[in-house]
């Protein structure tokens, strides 16, 4: 979730986050599956079947086990309940295929009728690749972004993170109304995505030693609402000791105040009311009128929602507010954390067009008035906050004036600041507030390649400015989300798996022929910089103005579009 942005632009952003997770038409991934069968014996299970595909780059032969169910399905007395470990199946189970994503009404939007039957429930199934059934290969378990509401795992392939020796596990969980709203009473009691993952997690440790991978070297990662999910693994008292030997936080902050959900009780209350049930002033109620109703119907009623972790859900996953555990927490898990260098984009684009449908006349706009919406968003009821990065940002005679275009790099650093860089560098610092503190690596991801995920499906020509290197545009470079790659971009691909695969492998983040990348020393570094070569740097309070000091910032203009 982006922290503070207003429901009118949330709800634009969100149609807009959603679609980088549909593949409609598309047949990005792998080519040429092997239709050949591969069997795994589950004790406890039964047996599963996959298939094999082949790596991008080398041709790699690997295995594939696609929707292998990991928890019953949630619908009917178990909706809004914690998951239940699937049982055994006694016929071999077909893992050949995608298993059904999770209900998200954006996407199901997008779905033919036929594919909105059976129980839509059923979703919490997870994907597993794998060179070899044998030997104790690293693991790395995939947690998915999309605002904790969209999103699902066919979209996460392994045709570029199998050319390495790893084993890539991705999983699906409970999203939106059905995930992470509640009551906190045992009827309702929020944060079953998060209680998913934790199963998933069980699930791997209990099995994943029959695909080759070894339990006790499991590297947890995410990108945006997925990075949230893995701090709060990191943090949540039920995640078992040593369940997590490493961790991979990518644009997404526990510690961010988007990352909780503030008001379940009366967001339950209002989608009751939307659900046209009665008596929803009454706990009980409300919640029978939840359970009650049709996936779509529910789905509907919850459009204009947003989502967090549920704070002092009854199941204990997350008992008090995520900073208070993060403080309590013992964590000497190895971490590597980091942004893109333009994360922030995504909301500026939104941000723009939200405030121009009630300010047709961006001429008649000063800078000061547009910076000041945004920066409204983040409700800093103090105003200090907003000080500081107006003089850090705006020289005087900017501010008072009408150039947006001058701004544009102002604009760019603030919504960086705001909505990524800030939470990410405030879960860094409590890390080092407690008296030991594990290794931090950090990283900026600086690649502005061919492709760009800046307006996902919808594109972006409507802006009058480009994207810059956009909110999950690394995953470009680790999923292959965008194939084929160009010569260039092909090469910071292999640099970003081999950096992403040997912190999994060591807990230290390396590439072949680059510079030593050592953990931060204190809370401004060092980090490093992944774009065409990987090179360290010293203080990373500098990326607060990387726009505004970039010597080609002019290139963000589109000088043809007007604002």
């Amino acid at each position: 979730m982006i922290a503070g942005v207003g429901m009118a632009a949330y709800i634009a952003l969100l149609g807009i986050l959603c679609l980088v997770h549909f593949p409609v038409g598309r047949a990005y991934g792998p080519k040429n599956v092997v239709p050949s069968d591969v069997r795994v014996s589950l004790a406890g299970q039964g047996v599963v079947i996959g298939n094999t595909n082949t790596t991008l780059w080398t041709g790699q032969t690997y295995m594939q086990f696609r929707g292998i169910p990991y928890a019953e399905s949630p619908s009917g007395e178990l909706r809004f309940k914690p998951p239940i470990p699937r049982k055994s199946w006694s016929a071999p189970l077909q893992a050949t295929d995608y298993g059904r994503i999770c209900p998200q009404l954006f996407t199901y939007n997008r779905l033919s009728p036929d594919k909105l039957r059976g129980d839509l429930e059923d979703c919490l199934t997870l994907n597993i690749f794998t060179k070899k059934l044998s030997g104790k290969q690293p693991v790395m378990f995939y947690i998915h972004g999309g605002s904790l509401q969209v999103g699902f795992a066919s979209d996460h392939k392994a045709g570029y993170l199998l050319e390495e020796d790893v084993v890539l596990v991705v999983i699906q969980y409970r999203l939106g109304i059905l995930g992470f709203s509640g009551t906190n009473t045992p009827e309702m009691s929020g944060n079953f995505g998060l209680l998913d993952t934790l199963l998933a997690l069980q699930w791997v440790h209990e099995h994943i030693a029959a695909f080759g991978g070894d339990k006790s070297e499991i590297t947890v990662f995410g990108e945006s609402s997925g990075a949230e999910l893995t701090g709060a693994l990191l943090i949540s008292p039920k995640t078992p000791p040593a369940a997590i030997k490493r961790a991979i936080i990518q644009s997404g902050s526990i510690v961010d105040k988007g990352a909780v959900n503030l008001e379940p009780l009366a967001q339950v209350e209002r989608v009751c009311r939307a659900l046209k049930c009665t008596h929803c002033e009454d706990i009980a109620k409300m919640e029978n009128c939840l359970k009650g109703a049709s996936v779509l119907d529910l789905l509907k009623a919850a459009e204009t929602e947003r989502y967090g972790m549920v704070i002092g859900d009854y199941y204990g996953a997350l008992p008090e507010h995520p900073a208070k555990l993060m403080d309590r927490a013992e964590i000497s898990t190895p971490i590597m954390t980091g942004f893109t260098k333009h994360d922030g984009v995504i909301a500026l684009a939104i941000l723009y067009e939200d405030f121009k449908a009630t300010h047709p006349n961006m001429n008649a706009v000063t800078v000061a008035e547009f910076a000041t919406a945004i920066m409204s968003w983040l409700n800093d009821t103090t105003g200090l906050t907003n000080n500081a990065m107006e003089r850090l940002l705006f020289p005087a005679e900017l501010w008072h004036s009408f150039d947006h275009r001058r701004a544009l790099p102002a604009y760019f650093d603030l919504v960086n600041i705001l909505f990524f860089k800030s939470p990410m560098l405030g879960f860094t610092n409590r890390l080092f507030d407690k008296a030991s503190h594990p290794p931090i690596y950090f990283y900026t991801f600086d690649y502005a390649g061919e492709k760009t995920n800046y307006g996902f499906d919808s594109g972006n020509a409507q802006y009058p400015f480009n994207g810059g290197v956009h909110h999950t545009d690394e995953l470009i470079y680790l999923f292959a989300m965008k194939p084929p790659l160009n010569t260039k971009d092909t090469e910071v691909a292999k640099k970003m798996v081999y950096l992403w695969t040997s912190f999994a492998r060591t807990g230290v983040p390396q590439v072949s022929g680059g510079p030593v990348i050592s953990p931060m020393g204190c809370v401004r570094g060092p980090y490093f910089h992944i774009d065409e070569t990987i090179r360290t740097d010293g203080d990373i309070l500098k990326e607060f103005t990387a726009t505004i000091d970039d010597p080609n910032k002019k290139k963000f203009d589109r000088p043809k579009k007007s604002w």
